[in-house]
């Protein structure tokens, strides 16, 4: 069985930065392997921009937290009441700054210079080594997620709008003999590519040669109109979903000829019935090229 199936890559990839993280702690470079590791993990996130948000968080409440600490310090402010006004000031400030997302480790920092935890340090030496060893920290994070093996967002998205499609088709195929709709599998899968393509957006400057957002986008919005037609197919009667055997074979020839065949369907039929299969017909067209499309793309970028 393939170790990936038990440790992912993000997981994978904040083992080896860890690794590099506490060597460089045996070096001048790192003062404190702790504080530098704590930065690396913080800084491995799904994306690149998640990872470089998470960082600078990280480090804007390093800094934040370490000034108004070592002013605290400076001035033994230490007793119970000033620790607490001190932490105050820091959740202020943060807030203020509009860092909020930092107000742990500011907090956290301004605590352990204001307590005392290094007392071989100087409150200043302590401020300036612990914003290094964090700043070191996260830097490797950063480097570690974006050289090391970026997730294949573009293929994930491609796979899912194949299953997508694939769902389509047994949608249509459940039209044509009357069966009851389960649209649960088609909202998972539209879940799951929504997510997957938040993170493609976010680490679209990180790719080399990124798909054009629009096209992905009409793409998940071809994905979206699918479920809607559907779903507005699956509350109508069995009477007005009833097609003639001409046009269930119009509808069998499209998905042969490989969803690229114009469909004229033939009366009678249901005009509500008739505009809402048309729609999903389209929308399945789109991801056909769509599909395609992509294909090609990571074929281009194997070769490279």
């Amino acid at each position: 069985m393939r170790i990936s199936s038990f440790i992912g890559m993000r997981t994978f990839k904040t083992g080896i930065a860890v690794v590099i993280t506490a060597a460089l702690g045996h070096t001048f470079l790192v003062s404190n392997a702790f504080y530098a590791v704590i930065g690396t993990i913080f800084a491995l996130q799904n994306t690149m921009k998640s990872s470089l948000v998470a960082g600078k968080n990280r480090l804007l409440g390093t800094v934040l937290g370490a000034i108004i600490g070592y002013l605290f310090a400076l001035f033994q402010l230490n007793s119970p009441l000033f620790v607490g006004i001190a932490m105050i000031v820091t959740i202020v400030c943060c807030n203020r700054s509009k860092i909020s997302a930092s107000i742990i480790i500011a907090t956290t920092v301004c605590l352990s210079i204001i307590m005392g935890i290094t007392a071989d340090h100087d409150p200043l030496v302590y401020s300036l080594l612990r914003t290094t060893d964090t700043s070191i920290g996260i830097i490797v994070g950063i480097v570690v997620n974006y050289v090391i093996a970026q997730p294949n967002y573009l293929g994930r998205l491609t796979s899912e709008i194949e299953k997508i499609e694939s769902l389509t088709l047994e949608l249509v195929k459940n039209i044509l003999i009357h069966q009851d709709l389960n649209m649960q599998p088609l909202n998972l899968e539209l879940n799951r590519l929504n997510a997957i393509y938040h993170n493609y957006c976010e680490d679209t400057k990180f790719h080399k040669h990124p798909v054009s957002l629009q096209q992905l986008k009409c793409s998940i919005d071809a994905c979206h109109d699918i479920y809607f037609h559907a779903k507005c197919i699956a509350k109508l009667n069995h009477e007005e979903t009833e097609m003639t055997f001409e046009n269930k074979m119009e509808i069998i020839e499209f998905f042969n000829t490989g969803c690229q065949k114009s469909i004229q369907l033939e009366q009678p039929i249901d005009p509500i019935f008739e505009y809402h299969i048309y729609k999903m017909l389209a929308q399945v067209e789109l991801l056909t090229l769509t599909i395609q499309n992509l294909s090609f793309h990571l074929g281009t970028e194997e070769k490279e």
